[in-house]
């Protein structure tokens, strides 16, 4: 119904819509048309017309609306767009001066450099506006000068022909116009070279450049005035008044039916059409007699502007209810026939004519380079202001374009059966589809789907090459599959493709070859015991065979006694390891000269210690459980590598560094259970004195004082041993001596008695230690660094550069939730992948199962991962956040098998983690990590 409404309000103001009017200089002939393309925002008529500004050839018009709405119209009422849109909420004037388009946006001057003047995306932009010089109306160009108003009743004159930089733009002149007091300024205008004219709400101006006032009008004209070939003509109310060129007498004067709010004049200089301020009404003045001729009904409202061509483009208003809606309006006329002449007139059109038929007559024979059509040439240069004949060069336009449209589509079609195509066609194609007709979008858009098929075909194809040699291919990490050739050329080959096939096309590459990783890190990650070897990853040990250290048994004398006068003494039988024995059966007393020539039972007593008790017990080393892991099945590897060259060449110490719960002990704890090897723990600290790695002496209440040697000294001499220096940076510089040469070649320990402790062949040194970069952490002495391979193990790796996350850790946890618990390492690898990395490696129902499970797994190592990245940035000093707690992988445990107890990680990480940290600002720093990276 209110269509309805304003479709009948505007047929009632549109009834007449051609006209025919008298004047001395012939009938001039006017009629309404409605060629203007429809704005695609549906309430652009709800904003008031501010500016109406035609080119200087009638190719353009611009139109600008309250709140900043800029419209530009070619002459057939096609919209474009104008680039570099001023962001203001009001356009206040608007120029077309040569190759120049100034438009006035408050507080903003923006000016456009037409680069190619039918092609608006060439066109350049430069926006200027300064602290304390702030446009706001009034502006002019002529030639290479720009004059327009500034706030504060000034106005500014530059150069912009330097360019559009800021070093380009030249200040010729500035002055106030304050003394002229003709108020609000509404219109600048050069009169002459030298001299601007200046119309306000309460008076008329005339400048010089130098600032002097050289004439001032008592006339409120504001927007209307205009220049003519006779002068100077304005408006007051309903009066018009030509004034002469130097604004010294009155000419004229007229009275119209109208209350004038803007004029313009004819380009043939004879017609001034006004505009009335109040309503839709729009005189016409025949100026050599300066005689009002006709008023038109119905449109004309407050501004009108004649083109070059003879259009006349005006506004005019409706209501529909409450809303008052303003209407583009254009009048085509003859006025061209006047400026022209009808014979000029039809002779142009005639030879246009030609050159239209001849062009379409070249198109149909052959394909050819139609931009070098002679004919075209030539037409393209008969260009003038003269609507019938703008309306041939657009048809022969067309046809041009129609033409090149083809070849464009042969061409592409040719590349694609050579396989030849770049990628880039698409955004050609995309460009001729929004600038293009709606039916050459037709045919672009069957041409699209083509080449959009023949990518996808081409990227199976060659995704297909690379799966096959990814699936050949032994590598160890994504470098060695990015250096196959495959992999190389695909990538190569993407670089070609449209930008949103080529992201999915290098997605789909990254997928493949990460899938690839999965399975090669699943095989290769395994620990398999295999009769007397074990094998880590790639890495082979063998099993040690249990050789036990040998023990002698010696006589060992004790107490003097003299019995009946004779010297006897008490024996007994002490192993090397300080075990002592008192004979069984056999009196353990000698006589002295006896010792020397023990009896028969005594040389039979030794043989019988040293068969059955000749041997130290074996130490058995614990079963540790343990993950399969790949992040520590590499660790593995890495280490019983360094463990054979230690073993090969029989000198160094391996000293695994990393933080605190990282897990250095349970490595060699693992090794050690898996290769039966006996692991002695040496606690290292600062207060360690020599007797705790040699011997000390010790009181038997029954024996007297006696030697006991350390842990270290009887594990050097164990076959098979691996000795564990925990926290081996913390040694005193005193003991540091004493393990030079146990560390290198020659493999001993010396003690103060002068006994020297050699290593057994088969002995491994291993140390342990925190970063050396770290706060508080002793830097590790170079005695032994120069002895030493030192093997950094970092916590299990999570995210990788591309956003990639690793499930290594998440598989040491897994167990440790019930849900997951039964899920094989395989199995959980796979869900992991498709839940976390978008990877589709397992069916729907089966990831929806679990998906919840592993999303809390993978929240809860993302906020661990954090605490530990700021723990490490503030230990090295990158960072000022206080954090000194370390998130071990037994927290991440701890978590783990509370995690489906709690609705949301963080409250488990609230609850588990924060109580552990005293400080308040590290407790408030953690929580605040916790909520940024759980959601």
């Amino acid at each position: 119904m209110k269509f309805l409404e304003r479709l009948l309000r505007r047929k009632n103001a549109e009834d007449k819509t051609s006209f025919e009017i008298d004047t001395p200089k012939g009938v001039l002939r006017l009629s309404l048309e409605d060629f203007f393309e429809r704005d695609p925002d549906a309430r652009i008529e709800e904003f008031w017309l501010e500016v109406i500004e035609v080119s200087e050839d009638g190719y353009w018009v611009v139109v600008g609306r309250r709140h900043g709405i800029v419209q530009l119209y070619d002459w057939s009422g096609k919209l474009h767009r104008l680039p570099s849109r001023p962001p203001a909420q009001v356009i206040t004037d608007a120029v077309f001066r040569g190759k120049y388009l100034a438009l006035l946006a408050p507080p903003y001057l923006v000016v456009y450099l037409l680069e190619d003047p039918k092609e608006p995306q060439t066109w350049q932009s430069f926006r200027t506006t300064q602290e304390g010089l702030r446009a706001s109306a009034g502006l002019d160009i002529k030639d290479r000068l720009l004059a327009y108003g500034v706030v504060g009743e000034r106005v500014y004159v530059i150069d912009i022909s330097g360019g559009f930089n800021s070093q380009g733009l030249e200040f010729k002149a500035n002055f106030s116009y304050s003394e002229a007091g003709i108020g609000e300024l509404k219109v600048l205008r050069f009169l002459g070279n030298n001299r601007l004219l200046l119309s306000g709400t309460r008076g008329v101006a005339l400048y010089d450049l130098g600032g002097n006032l050289l004439k001032r009008l008592e006339h409120s004209a504001g927007k209307a005035i205009a220049l003519t070939r006779a002068g100077v003509v304005l408006a007051e109310g309903q009066n018009l008044l030509l004034y002469d060129g130097e604004l010294k007498e009155v000419v004229r004067t007229l009275e119209v039916p109208l209350k004038v709010s803007h004029l313009d004049v004819s380009p043939d200089g004879d017609f001034l059409f006004v505009a009335d301020g109040e309503e839709n009404k729009m005189g016409i003045v025949y100026l050599p007699s300066f005689e009002h001729t006709h008023t038109l009904e119905g449109l004309g409202y407050s501004l009108v502007r004649v083109s070059p061509d003879g259009s006349v483009y005006t506004c005019s208003y409706s209501q529909v209810e409450d809303k008052r809606l303003y209407h583009l309006r254009a009048l085509t006329s003859n006025i061209e026939d006047f400026l022209y002449g009808q014979d000029r007139k039809r002779a142009l059109l005639k030879k246009a004519q030609e050159h239209l038929e001849a062009i379409r007559s070249k198109l149909k024979k052959a394909p050819m380079d139609v931009e070098e059509l002679k004919e075209y040439k030539e037409l393209l240069l008969m260009d003038a202001p003269i609507r019938e004949l703008r309306g041939i060069v657009l048809r022969a336009k067309e046809l041009i374009q129609k033409a090149k449209l083809s070849a464009f589509i042969r061409e592409v079609e040719h590349a694609m059966e050579r396989g030849s195509l770049d990628g880039n066609v698409l955004k050609e194609i995309d460009t001729r589809i929004r600038l293009g007709t709606q039916e050459e979008a037709e045919l672009l858009q069957n041409l699209k789907a083509k080449v959009e098929e023949y990518f996808k075909r081409l990227v199976e194809e060659n995704l297909l090459n690379v799966a096959k040699a990814v699936r050949l291919a032994q590598a160890k990490d994504m470098m060695e599959l990015e250096a196959l050739k495959e992999v190389k050329d695909f990538r190569e080959f993407t670089e070609r493709l449209p930008s949103d096939l080529r992201l999915s096309a290098q997605k789909r590459l990254t997928f493949l070859l990460e899938e690839k990783l999965v399975k090669e890190r699943l095989l290769r990650s395994r620990i398999v015991v295999d009769g007397e070897r074990v094998f880590f990853g790639s890495e082979d040990f063998p099993i040690f065979s249990g050789e036990r250290r040998r023990l002698n048994w010696r006589i060992k004398a004790e107490d003097r006694l003299v019995i009946d006068g004779k010297v006897y003494t008490r024996i007994g039988f002490e192993r090397e390891d300080g075990v002592f024995v008192e004979p069984k059966r056999y009196s353990n007393l000698l006589p002295e000269e006896a010792l020397k020539h023990p009896p028969k039972w005594v040389k039979s007593y030794l043989r019988h210690l040293r068969g059955l008790f000749g041997y130290e017990a074996y130490r058995l080393p614990l079963f540790v459980s343990y993950e399969e892991t790949p992040w520590f099945v590499q660790n593995l590897e890495r280490f019983v590598r360094l463990v054979k060259e230690q073993l090969l060449y029989s000198e160094g110490i391996i000293i695994l560094e990393g933080d605190a719960g990282v897990g250095k002990n349970f490595l060699v704890e693992v090794f050690s259970a898996l290769t039966k090897r006996p692991l002695y723990i040496v606690p290292c600290n600062a207060k360690m004195e020599k007797e705790d790695i040699t011997f000390a002496y010790e009181f038997d209440p029954k024996r007297g004082t006696k030697r006991v040697y350390s842990d270290l000294v009887r594990a050097l001499q164990t076959p098979g041993a691996v000795i564990y220096f925990d926290e081996i940076n913390t040694l005193p510089p005193s003991l540091i001596k004493v393990f030079n040469p146990l560390f290198d070649y020659r493999r001993y320990l010396y003690l103060s008695t002068g006994e020297v402790i050699k290593a057994h062949k088969d002995v491994v040194l291993v140390g342990a230690m925190n970063p050396q970069n770290y706060l508080g952490v002793s830097e590790l002495p170079q005695d032994i660094k120069s002895r030493a391979d030192i093997m950094f193990v970092n916590y299990p790796p999570f995210e990788e550069e591309r956003g990639f996350y690793y499930p290594d850790e998440a598989l040491i946890l897994k167990d440790y939730v019930p849900s997951l618990s039964s899920l094989s390492q395989e199995e959980f690898v796979y869900l992991w992948y498709s839940v976390v990395n978008g990877m589709e490696l397992v069916d729907k129902e089966r990831k929806e199962k679990y998906e919840p499970y592993i999303v809390k797994l993978f929240e809860l190592l993302k906020a661990a991962n954090a605490i530990r990245k700021a723990y490490k940035d503030y230990q090295t000093q990158q960072s000022e956040e206080p954090v000194d707690f370390v998130f071990s992988i037994r927290d991440t445990i701890r978590c783990a098998r509370r995690l489906e107890r709690y609705a949301s990680v963080k409250e488990l990480l609230f609850e588990t983690i924060l109580p552990k940290v005293s400080s308040y600002l590290e407790r408030e720093v953690l929580k605040s990590i916790i909520e940024r990276t759980v959601l």
